[in-house]
């Protein structure tokens, strides 16, 4: 658990506990010779070997390459042990007196000490245990305080010298100095040079130092492996670092236990979803089964084949391949099925496979119809039936969907069949306990050979608990707080003392909350201001806006090529870009990964670390903000661009405000190939159609004395000769997605007349309601009950949530969504037409279950009318 607690720290000169527990006098060894006899000291050091002096081994009658006999008197049971001297280490008694013992095997009841340095340790209090032999057999502690390193004979040979050490004697030889205040071991104790004739010197001893211990035997040197992940997700490699995810880890287990078909693992954005499948279910599978996991991304299929599902994309041919074995029904040829099919076949002991799609939201951040922006994409419908196929097939594999939890209700419009074939959803349990968060704090140090500053632990976890508790049990905290925890820790150790994790360090890096901001700071500061310009662009354009409400802004990956263009403007400097993006991976703000998704050579796609910096770097939010409008209009080009391509209809080309605008971004950013191209292409259009329109301009004169005398009716607008009052409403699609853009802007304030355009006409009562309460709801409504004004939504309240109904499920009361609808809906059931749809919904803030609720939103007549709060009218 680490050094956490008073027991653990230096009291009156002790010692802090060894990692393994107990007094640090365990791991000290009495040398022996041949006869049993002891004739010094060692002590247990990782690897299973001991150090001690090379005059201690020689006086047990042994030198490098011999075996000799030792014993630990202050472990349980008094353990021996034999061990070989090994030649590599040896440093004979006239030189560096230095010798390691490998032994054949290790007692498990010893610990192992960690060597330190004795740089920095001057003035410190030292313990030791030695086996002088004017005490007991058993041996006896002695203390000293540390001084300063000597040079012995002019050269490379070091000495530490001991003061105050009257209580180390002669037996004390290969004994450890030990740092009271970090338990790490400094030193060695070597000689006693004894008093001189006026009995000076009683009290002085001499040490090989820490240093000199690390470069004869390299492998006391702490691993230089850091236990923490930073905004890493951990892998299969990190099982032996992941810990406190217990809860989690077996509900998932469980599930897969049943061999469950599909199953969706959901949770917010930082709870460690990806860890907890690959650190925590991939090692801990039964026997049997295998794991195939890939990430989800543009081209899925691809990255399954990547993985080892050959021919898992849709392809013409659906026959088996060749040397197959018998596949059938929908299995045949190129699909997701066909490809596990295969691979089980081949996979000679495998009795189940699990599919694990980690990331499982990219597949769905294409916005939907109705949002003004491109369709789901044909590729994303296709993945989408493929995994359903798999799902509910009867092969022996599980589809394990791995997706933040946000995304749900866009999953439930997409692909609702696949939905229902992995239900009952798994949510990450949203909380963590502090006994859970002081296991991932301390084990993996302990794991590491680490140790903490006392009570470290216990500060970092107060502060943890203070932060991340807003509407929590007193002993748990939001699990979102995993994130920002391990980039601290990981920040504590790159700024370690040597394996000591310090209060210092804690509080160089800014402590927990400040941590983040301290690194952001300290990056940025390696750039100049030109460089900064640049990254601040490279990090808005590693940004997705949600424009449909849904969720948050998340992580977009973005070609290495296409930000070389992006982040420089017109003027390129590729060079610069170049050097931002390599400062940027070195620190760990973004990732650049290889991308083979055209199945061509690889090409280097750059993404954010982790979503968490959208969260918590205010700057990066606002930054990204000034690239939102951008963003939209590069997707919508782009869609234009390709829908263009396939139909050369002119009405697909750029006009009007996006023309514009896409001049407006060309001179501000620089445009990627296709973009540019398509811009270039319908300016040239534009500037036909002008040349069209000046050689009508003779017919102007007489259009004007047509409209004048009202043969020609121009519509000028507010006279209402050609103002439709439900035109804006009806500019949206009568499907969910068209009812939540509609909502959105609605929510904003910004149109007015989108409001107005809501008023039910006569028509429309007639439609929604039974002919003796339509009239009844046209009177209430004309009368009492205007429209909502204004912004619906504060402006705090950026999130969207809805639910729907039909009016036949509101009439029985069934369907998932009727119980969250306003109870007057049961008082008026009777009064609904059947086959319409009624919508329910809230403006809320992140994260927030409460908000600003509406409801009575339906699609009717070719347009949406808004009848809030019906039941109403049942009382005028």
């Amino acid at each position: 658990m680490g050094v956490s607690s008073t027991e653990d720290e230096s009291v009156a000169g002790k010692p802090r506990k060894p990692p393994g527990g107990g007094s640090p006098a365990v791991s000290v060894a009495q040398i022996l010779t041949g006869a049993d006899t002891p004739v010094g000291a060692g002590f247990l050091v990782p690897g299973g070997a001991v150090v001690t002096c090379a005059h201690v081994v020689v006086n047990a009658g042994c030198g490098p390459g011999d075996v000799l006999t030792l014993r630990f008197p202050q472990a349980p049971g008094t353990p021996r042990a034999t061990g070989t001297v090994l030649p590599g280490p040896w440093r004979a008694p006239g030189d560096e007196d230095l010798a390691v013992i490998q032994l054949t095997g290790t007692p498990p009841s010893v610990p192992e000490l960690l060597v330190g340095l004795a740089h920095g340790a001057e003035g410190r209090p030292v313990w030791s245990f030695g086996f002088p032999r004017s005490t007991f057999d058993s041996g006896h502690e002695g203390t000293a305080r540390a001084g300063g390193r000597l040079r012995v004979g002019g050269g490379d040979h070091w000495l530490l010298q001991l003061h105050e050490a009257n209580t180390v004697a002669r037996g004390f030889s290969g004994a450890p100095v030990v740092d009271t205040a970090t338990g790490l071991v400094i030193g060695m104790v070597t000689a006693l040079p004894g008093a001189d004739r006026n009995q000076r010197g009683l009290n002085i001893a001499y040490a090989t130092p820490g240093e000199t211990l690390r470069q004869a035997w390299p492998a006391l040197k702490p691993k230089d492996v850091c236990p923490y992940q930073d905004f890493r997700a951990f892998t299969r490699e990190h099982a032996r670092w992941f810990h406190g995810r217990d809860r989690a880890k077996e509900q998932v287990l469980g599930h897969l236990a049943s061999r469950r078909r599909g199953l969706l693992l959901q949770g917010p954005s930082g709870s460690g979803k990806s860890s907890l499948v690959q650190a925590g279910v991939l090692p801990a599978l039964p026997p049997g089964w295998r794991s195939v996991t890939v990430r989800a991304e543009a081209s899925l299929t691809a990255a399954l084949e990547r993985a080892g599902l050959a021919d898992a994309g849709p392809g013409a041919d659906r026959g088996a391949a060749p040397g197959s074995g018998p596949v059938s029904g929908p299995a045949r040829g190129r699909s997701v099925l066909a490809a596990v099919e295969r691979f089980l076949a081949r996979s000679a002991g495998t009795e189940h496979l699990l599919l694990v799609v980690d990331q499982f939201e990219e597949l769905l951040t294409s916005p939907a119809p109705g949002h003004g922006t491109p369709p789901t994409a044909d590729e994303e419908k296709a993945v989408l039936r493929e995994l359903t196929e798999v799902v509910e097939s009867c092969a022996p594999v599980t589809v394990l969907l791995v997706m933040r939890n946000d995304f749900y209700p866009r999953l439930a419009d997409r692909a609702p069949r696949l939905l229902d074939a992995v239900k009952p959803v798994v949510d990450m349990p949203p909380t963590l306990t502090s006994g859970e968060l002081r296991d991932i704090i301390t084990k993996p140090a302990a794991d590491a050979r680490l140790r903490f500053d006392a009570e470290l632990p216990q500060t970092i976890l107060t502060e943890v608990m203070s932060g991340g508790r807003y509407d929590t049990a007193p002993d748990e905290v939001r699990v979102t707080v995993l994130p920002l925890l391990e980039k601290t820790l990981t920040l504590l150790w790159e700024h370690r003392s040597d394996n000591l994790l310090t209060y210092e360090a804690y509080d160089r890096v800014g402590r927990f909350g400040g941590s983040l901001a301290q690194w952001q700071d300290g990056v940025l500061s390696q750039l100049d201001d030109r460089q900064k310009a640049v990254a601040r662009r490279v990090l808005a354009l590693l940004v997705r806006h949600d424009r449909t409400g849904e969720s948050l802004d998340t992580r977009r990956p973005r070609s290495v090529a296409a930000l070389r263009t992006l982040a420089c403007g017109p003027a390129a400097d590729e060079a610069t870009v170049d050097h931002v993006l390599a400062v940027l991976a070195r620190e760990r703000i973004i990732v650049v990964r290889s991308s083979d998704e055209s199945g061509g050579a690889p090409s280097p796609v750059a993404e954010l670390v982790h979503d968490l910096l959208i969260d918590k770097w205010p700057q990066l939010r606002r930054w990204s903000a000034t690239y939102a409008e951008f963003d939209a209009w590069l997707d919508h080009a782009l869609e234009r661009a390709e829908r263009w391509r396939g139909t050369r209809n002119p009405g697909d080309l750029l006009q009007g405000t996006d023309l514009t605008l896409g001049q407006r971004w060309r001179h501000e950013f620089g445009l990627p190939v296709p973009a540019d191209e398509f811009l270039r292409r319908s300016e040239r259009h534009r500037r036909r159609r002008r040349v069209q329109a000046a050689a009508a301009l003779s017919a102007v004169p007489v259009f004007a004395v047509l409209a004048a005398t009202g043969v020609i009716d121009i519509g000028v607008p507010g006279t209402g000769r050609a103002h439709d009052p439900a035109a804006s409403a009806s500019a949206y699609p009568g499907t969910e997605s068209g009812a939540r853009a509609l909502l959105l802007k609605a929510g904003a304030g910004t149109d007015a007349d989108l409001v107005e355009s809501l008023k039910p006409t006569h028509a429309d009562y007639q439609a929604v309601f039974q002919p003796e309460f339509a009239a009844r709801a046209e009177r209430f409504y004309r009368t009492a009950a205007p429209l909502p004004s204004g912004a619906w939504a504060k402006p705090e309240q950026t999130m969207l949530r809805m639910w729907s109904a039909t009016t036949d499920q509101i009439r029985t009361g069934t369907g998932p969504a009727v119980d969250a609808f306003p109870g007057g809906y049961a008082r008026l059931k009777d009064a609904f037409k059947p086959g319409l749809t009624v919508y329910y919904w809230k403006y809320t803030e992140p994260g927030e279950p409460y908000g600003m609720s509406f409801d009575g939103l339906i699609h009717v007549n070719g347009h949406w009318a808004l009848f809030p709060k019906p039941w109403r009218a049942s009382a005028s």
